[in-house]
């Protein structure tokens, strides 16, 4: 029993922390929780996130969403999910305050899943993004990378 828990804790860990120098960091973007077909995050707005009318830009919402349902594909099915598609919808502009992204797993494949992800300013509805990923086969990536590094040469 001990060994689930340790394991669970590291995986815990794992999805629930962005580590390194990566645009999640540099954004502020803050995992507030991750568990089996729910995630959960924030953004505190700063100015670096806005666009020049002083509105918070909208490929912010989109990697929030993206972010989010990547870590939440990955954290359900062990494998390793990568955005394919992200189609944002705008509901009501932000200036300043906290975005909470919250994603729910809409179709769960084999090979793909498709997350809903919701954010909110105030506790008001201010875009809904729709995440499809696709699960990554390693094996494939690394002949298609092999091939590339040959042909590049």
């Amino acid at each position: 029993m001990k060994e689930n828990q340790d394991w669970k804790a590291y995986t815990m860990s794992k999805y629930t922390n962005f580590e390194g120098d990566n645009l999640d960091n540099y954004l502020g973007h803050e995992m507030i929780e991750i568990k089996e077909n729910y995630v959960k995050s924030k953004l505190n707005v700063k100015d670096h996130h806005k666009q020049p009318m002083g509105l918070v830009h909208g490929g912010i919402y989109s990697t929030l969403a993206e972010t989010i349902s990547s870590y939440g594909a990955n954290f359900l099915d062990g494998g390793t999910y990568v955005g394919v598609n992200n189609n944002t919808d705008f509901l009501s502009s932000v200036q300043d305050g906290e975005i909470v992204c919250i994603a729910e797993p809409i179709r769960i494949g084999r090979s793909f899943q498709l997350w809903e992800c919701k954010m909110y300013h105030e506790e008001k509805l201010c875009a809904v993004s729709k995440v499809r990923l696709s699960k990554v086969k390693w094996k494939n990536f690394l002949y298609y990378f092999c091939f590339l590094v040959f042909v590049l040469r």
